[in-house]
């Protein structure tokens, strides 16, 4: 299986019916989405402790939104789903492997960092009054489960990982594609904390599970398969925060 996942890696994919230059616009309109979803949110929401974790769910509905409109076109709207004959993934298994791989990454991260914390984008629930409003729970499980998934799958694995493979080359646009997420992360959901574990949280989690995400994508084919072991991640997340908030 890991053979067949390096040497997927190695080789050179078609390059998607998009230019470089696309790509990058769209990283630039995801960052501006969550600018533009946080700001609403702040001014619909004012009195809300959880406005920003509003704001990060209308952020990924725009970039779903911004994604799919820009690849409207029948060929780029193809290739942002699957590579050329790849098979649909099945869905059930890649939910299991993707859990499993979750919760073997908060391990290593609790033996990192010594702290046993939700995800950066649910700290806002960890650190906000108890008990937890049943609508904050609600909209953080729309958002880990289903939105954030598909809207990063698609920009990262969908749009850049192709992108960047193409021009960099296989390995490098592999890391550079989980580079970006991790960045992205880092900027957008900082997590609030200090020094190494704020780093560890905000930057090294999500860049080893941008390795993952792209590993799927580049191993089935398929984006919607990278969505699934991201929407598992989600599971797990919520989970999680249950599980420490009680």
């Amino acid at each position: 299986m890991f053979q067949r996942l390096f040497s997927r890696i190695t080789a050179v994919d078609p390059a998607p019916p998009w230019t470089l230059t696309n790509a990058l616009t769209t990283l630039v309109a995801a960052f501006a989405a969550v600018i533009l979803g946080s700001t609403l949110a702040a001014v619909l929401f004012i009195d809300s402790f959880y406005n920003l974790l509003i704001g990060w769910t209308l952020a990924a509905l725009l970039m779903i939104g911004f994604v799919l409109f820009t690849r409207r076109e029948p060929a780029s709207l193809s290739a942002l789903w699957r590579s050329r004959g790849a098979a649909e993934p099945n869905a059930f298994f890649l939910l299991l492997i993707g859990i499993g791989l979750a919760v073997t990454l908060d391990i290593i991260t609790r033996g990192v960092t010594i702290s046993f914390l939700p995800e950066a984008e649910l700290m806002v629930l960890y650190f906000g009054p108890r008990p937890t409003p049943p609508a904050a729970l609600i909209i953080a499980i729309l958002y880990m489960a289903l939105f954030q998934p598909f809207a990063e799958a698609m920009l990262f694995q969908g749009v850049l990982l192709p992108s960047l493979r193409g021009w960099l080359g296989p390995w490098p646009g592999f890391l550079a594609t989980a580079a970006l997420y991790g960045l992205f992360h880092l900027l957008m959901y900082p997590a609030p904390l200090q020094g190494f574990p704020g780093i560890w949280y905000s930057l090294v989690v999500p860049f080893i599970a941008a390795l993952i995400y792209n590993s799927v994508r580049v191993y089935t084919g398929s984006t919607r398969a990278a969505a699934l072991a991201h929407i598992a991640f989600g599971l797990f997340a919520i989970l999680k925060l249950l599980t420490i908030v009680g």
